[in-house]
């Protein structure tokens, strides 16, 4: 066996990749100075606060909106570490590298090894899965990309054995990728159904009708934990608590306008107790109840999200759209038999889920599952490609044989030179976009909340309560935080009295833009009675200003 893997090509070239991936993505998190901000310091801070005692809360009251898996995973290494961030960054070049295990599987097992072996270079350099991935704002998505695949890969196994263990393995990964991010349960009821029809369509489903019930068991058994948890705080059963009002508030990142999404989130409960975000009303928004209140303007969404999608995705950063040449040639360089077929709308089936993101709002993100396939597309074209100009040389030289009606199987000298400069051009591109990556990346972020948080570390008691917007601030200063609503100032100073704010942090763009009733909060030079300025972070895009909340 060991004797097999040492004169296996295919298994050193696979490990090369392995390390070339451990390596740039651990300088990545090493040289690129990113804050921690949006989703990400809520999952943080659940790991840490599970790890420390403090239950599956943010804010102090049991959080109902994200997933566990990924708070979970980092949160375990806190004892070891003592810095959440740090756990954040080993994930990211853990998992990101374990994805190519399961990639480079499925990709040789539907194509064959050189196939699999081109697809998972590109997958190992490919920019917005590498340098991307740490401005997205959750660096969940390595964990949640490798248990999806390995996922796909158990599906294709149930598939082609129709054994009871291949299905149960579909129903426990699936659930895994359920408990990183809720809209796996999309992937997971499409796949089986396309499981059971095309064991129908085999006249096999009879056979077949056992491992997909095991597969529905395994699935229920892994997520019931959480299920539970939900319906313990809510009273109800439940896929995600946050489901009717992501729909609500993605009308504001349709629209361009953050201020429909803070108030959709921010305003007070009818109690005037809570924000929505944290209160029993936000249960009350359904989707289905916004739907069928203005159906044109569903459709009028997706209208626009189609666009959004359109000029996030087809950019030079992301998959250029001339690229579609060589996922077109991928797909009829060839003509399909019917095991061709079957594959090709595996992978098609595979990439569909993504686009149940269409009526609620577009973030390159939440497409990243489709990003591989994508590129096992690209291989699959540039290998075609490279076979296309091979024949059609053969055919265009004096005294060669009629035409044939497919390409030759016989990959000559040629077509191999061809591949290899295509494919060793599109490497080279990727290697040097990484750093034009980062610097775009870099430029989007506000080093002001770190800045303000890290004071308030070094000067704020240790049980200091920190209110602000978002939870940027109170993670790097290490203390507790409650969320600041979007109402009148009156109102607004109330609350935070009420809550036993002792800290109130704003910035610049959120009191003129999102919540322009707070503006005069934006200037240093006479807050209002109830306030004391203590701290300005200064950047040239806007200031975070810490005040002290009198008593």
């Amino acid at each position: 066996m060991r004797r097999n893997l040492i004169h296996n090509r295919e298994y050193w070239v696979l490990l090369i990749l392995v390390v070339i991936s451990l390596v740039i993505r651990t300088a990545l998190v090493a040289r690129v100075d990113r804050i921690v901000r949006w989703d990400e310091p809520d999952y943080l801070i659940l790991g840490k606060h599970l790890f420390t005692g403090e239950g599956f809360t943010v804010s102090g009251q049991p959080e109902l909106h994200y997933a566990p898996l990924f708070p979970i995973a980092t949160g375990l290494l806190y004892p070891l570490t003592h810095n959440m961030k740090l756990n954040s960054d080993i994930g990211y070049v853990f998992f990101g590298t374990l994805l190519l295990l399961p990639f480079y599987w499925l990709a040789r097992r539907l194509f064959g090894a050189p196939i699999a072996v081109l697809a998972t270079a590109f997958l190992c350099l490919y920019p917005p899965l590498t340098a991307g991935v740490l401005f997205w704002g959750t660096m969940l998505e390595p964990l949640y990309l490798f248990l999806l695949f390995s996922s796909l890969c158990a599906v294709w196994l149930a598939w082609e054995k129709n054994s009871v263990r291949a299905f149960l393995a579909t129903g426990a990964l699936f659930g895994l990728s359920y408990l990183a991010k809720p809209e796996a349960v999309a992937d997971f009821c499409w796949m089986l159904v396309l499981l059971a029809l095309a064991n129908w369509w085999r006249r096999s489903l009879k056979r077949s009708l056992p491992g997909l019930l095991v597969a529905v068991v395994a699935f229920a058994l892994v997520i019931s934990p959480y299920l539970l948890f939900l319906y313990r705080y809510t009273g109800r059963i439940m896929i995600s608590g946050k489901l009717g009002l992501t729909y609500a508030a993605g009308l504001g990142a349709v629209e361009h306008d953050p201020g429909i999404y803070d108030r959709a989130i921010s305003k007070l409960d009818a109690a005037g107790e809570e924000i929505i975000w944290f209160s029993p009303d936000r249960f009350k928004v359904s989707v289905w109840n916004l739907i069928k209140a203005d159906p044109r303007g569903l459709m009028r969404r997706i209208w626009q999200n189609v666009n959004i999608l359109e000029s996030a995705l087809f950019v030079r950063k992301v998959f250029p759209f001339y690229w579609l040449l060589l996922v077109g040639l991928g797909w009829f360089g060839s003509a399909w038999d019917r095991e061709r077929l079957v594959k090709e709308l595996f992978l098609v089936a595979a990439a569909l889920p993504v686009f149940i993101f269409l009526p609620f709002h577009i973030e390159v993100r939440y497409f990243s599952p489709m990003f591989p396939i994508l590129l096992l597309w690209v291989a699959k074209g540039i290998v075609a490609l490279g076979d296309w100009l091979q024949e059609t040389a053969a055919r265009l030289r004096p005294g060669a044989d009629a035409p044939r009606l497919v390409l030759s199987t016989r990959r000559g000298n040629s077509a191999v030179v061809v591949t290899a400069v295509l494919s060793i051009a599109f490497l080279a591109y990727f290697t040097v976009l990484q750093p034009v990556v980062v610097a775009d990346g870099l430029a989007d972020m506000t080093p002001t909340h770190r800045e303000a948080g890290l004071w308030l570390k070094a000067h704020a008691s240790v049980d200091a309560m920190v209110m602000s917007r978002d939870t940027e601030v109170p993670f790097y200063a290490e203390r507790r935080w409650a969320a600041t609503p979007n109402e009148e100032y009156p109102v607004f100073i109330a609350y935070l009295r009420r809550r036993g704010a002792n800290y109130l942090v704003v910035d610049e763009r959120e009191v003129q833009v999102i919540r322009p009733q707070l503006a005069f909060l934006a200037g240093e030079g006479a807050p209002p009675p109830e306030l004391r300025h203590v701290y300005t972070a200064r950047d040239p895009r806007g200031d975070t200003i810490v005040y002290e909340v009198l008593y």
